[in-house]
């Protein structure tokens, strides 16, 4: 674990990370390791991730203090343990059942059915394995292939991960040369994004303060809202393919900019 837990503990830093950067990178045969290391804006601790890409294929390890310490030995035995990034899985997994459940009840409108239906299952399991100690026995050790329980969850892992790399593979690599371009390189390509994605998000809060300014009650109706704001069809949210940002994303840029502490509108 990082030692930036003040924020959540227990799990992943959840603070939006500022200023990451690539302090380390090797090499061993086919398999990229890169560590990223970040600060949390919401505890100051510091983030370090280490980033295994293989192909199509990409795995993410929160590291602690001493792992960082000792980051040869770690990414050496990781290499050769080839062990799966379960708890990453988990956390994220976790983080977007919240997301779909920030205000105590299931808020689905706007969303796409087959992605609510995904949700809301994982939802229930996750429920249900948490009450009966499962889940945490799935984190405790998420590699041991003797553990029945463990080793079912590890195999759909895999299962998952051979059927993307078998499936996406060349469309991954065509989409990454094509929206990166071959000489730029990864960082500066992440950095594009980011500021695409800030220019996005100011779009939305402006359209949403102008929208609470005449519907007050929406302020806590992100569905609605992003409805209307995807209706207005606006050119700093208009992609590449010429076709706008959808209502799900519009839902995630105006609770991020809530979760961030950013006013929306007027308040009431």
């Amino acid at each position: 674990m990082s030692d930036a837990q003040t924020c959540n503990p227990g799990f992943l830093c959840q603070g939006e990370h500022e200023k990451t950067r690539i302090e380390w990178t090797a090499k061993y045969g086919d398999t990229l390791y890169e560590l990223f290391v970040s600060k949390c804006a919401d505890c100051g601790g510091p983030i370090r991730r280490l980033l295994r890409t293989a192909g199509a294929s990409i795995s993410v390890y929160q590291i602690s203090a001493e792992d960082f310490e000792n980051l040869e030995e770690y990414v050496e035995a990781l290499h050769e343990s080839f062990a799966t990034d379960v708890e990453t899985k988990l956390v994220q997994l976790q983080n977007t059942v919240a997301e779909f459940n920030s205000r105590g009840l299931f808020e689905a409108e706007g969303v796409d059915v087959f992605h609510v239906r995904l949700i809301d299952k994982a939802r229930l399991i996750l429920s249900r394995f948490a009450k009966n100690g499962q889940l945490q026995r799935i984190l405790d050790d998420s590699d041991n292939t003797d553990d029945d329980v463990v080793a079912a969850f590890l195999l759909g892992c895999l299962a998952t991960e051979n059927y993307w790399i078998e499936t996406h593979q060349e469309a991954v690599f065509e989409g990454y040369a094509h929206i990166e371009g071959r000489e730029s390189g990864r960082p500066l390509a992440t950095a594009a994004r980011l500021r695409q994605g800030k220019r996005t998000r100011r779009a939305v809060m402006a359209a949403a303060t102008k929208i609470y300014e005449h519907t007050p009650h929406l302020r806590r109706n992100d569905s609605k809202t992003a409805s209307l704001i995807e209706a207005m069809r606006l050119e700093p949210l208009r992609k590449r393919d010429g076709t706008y940002l959808g209502c799900e994303a519009i839902i995630k840029h105006l609770r991020a900019a809530r979760q961030g502490g950013t006013p929306l509108g007027n308040t009431q």
